[in-house]
């Protein structure tokens, strides 16, 4: 069976919850609420395809690399697997799956059915995630918690008993994880999920999650403009208008204690480059020299604190 196009992808993602959804219902993905999962499943707001963002194309393009290497390090031969796959209790539970393991030299799919109880996803993290601390050390299972929630979605829809996640990361080095069935954690994401899904279907919404970094993005999509109308708030939105205001009113005393500290420390630093603390830390201080352009020659100082001085 061929691989479905782009298009055909995610017009399958809209008939249930995929793998890729499974992070962002459990409130682990830092890109995407509940709430905004909801419209799109509901077709009242259009999905966001990533598809065409670079980092996005360069890891479908290195996919095949990353499996390769997955291959050269393990030993183990690893097969493509285009079929959906559906949970046999939950039927909108949906896995669409990088690569099967061969644990045994024999075919790991065979006409669309799985012979193995091992999968094997890839990544490449040069957009999102491409934070190294996230990652913990080959041989566990520290991946960023959407890709945790991803791989035991797999998990429970495939029936396998383990998935192993291979993802390309600067240096470069490819790093290898293994996640292993987790049955409560399984039953709890089908709890969950299925809520979410019951959700979809009834019109019944998710609450938003206001404190989210991308809800702001999220009602800009939604309201645009505005249709000159005027409107009377509930007695509620006088109680976030003084969070608001007190919110502010710490923000710029919280800055002008920040001002007050920098200030200390560049008056004991006096004309020094570096300025080492007690712990090993220490503060520096540069000229930096901008060239004239289309605007005159500048001249300033770049004062910054680092844990690790270069003298």
């Amino acid at each position: 069976m061929n691989a479905p196009t782009r298009e055909e992808f995610l017009a399958q993602r809209m008939k249930g919850i995929g793998g890729s959804d499974a992070g962002t219902i459990m409130g682990a993905n830092p890109y995407k609420t509940a709430y905004e999962l909801y419209l799109e499943k509901r077709q009242e707001l259009e999905a966001e395809d990533i598809g065409d963002k670079l980092p996005v194309k360069i890891g479908i393009d290195l996919e095949d690399f990353v499996a390769k290497e997955y291959q050269d390090q393990t030993g183990f031969k690893v097969q493509r697997f285009n079929n959906q796959l559906q949970h046999p209790d939950h039927p909108w539970m949906l896995g669409n799956l990088d690569r099967v393991v061969s644990l045994d030299g024999k075919a790991p799919a065979h006409k669309g059915e799985l012979r193995t109880k091992r999968l094997l996803e890839c990544k490449t993290a040069l957009g999102r995630f491409l934070d190294k601390t996230m990652w913990g050390p080959s041989g566990t299972d520290q991946v960023p918690e959407h890709y945790f929630f991803q791989c035991m979605h797999y998990l429970a829809v495939s029936g396998a008993d383990q998935i192993d996640l291979a993802v390309l990361l600067a240096g470069p080095e490819v790093r290898i994880y293994h996640i292993v069935r987790d049955e409560e954690l399984i039953a709890l994401m089908i709890k969950v999920e299925g809520t979410f899904w019951q959700q979809v279907q009834s019109g019944k919404a998710p609450e938003m999650d206001f404190n989210h970094p991308t809800t702001g993005a999220l009602l800009d999509r939604l309201y645009p403009g505005t249709d000159g109308s005027t409107i009377e708030l509930p007695a509620t939105a006088e109680h976030w208008q003084q969070v608001m205001a007190d919110a502010k009113e710490q923000k710029a005393l919280y800055e002008k204690v920040a001002e007050g500290a920098k200030n200390h420390i560049l008056h004991l630093m006096g004309n020094a480059a570096i300025a080492k603390l007690p712990d090993g830390t220490a503060f520096t201080r540069k000229v930096i020299k901008k060239k004239a352009f289309s605007v005159e020659a500048t001249e300033y100082v770049d004062f910054r604190y680092t844990k690790n001085p270069k003298e």
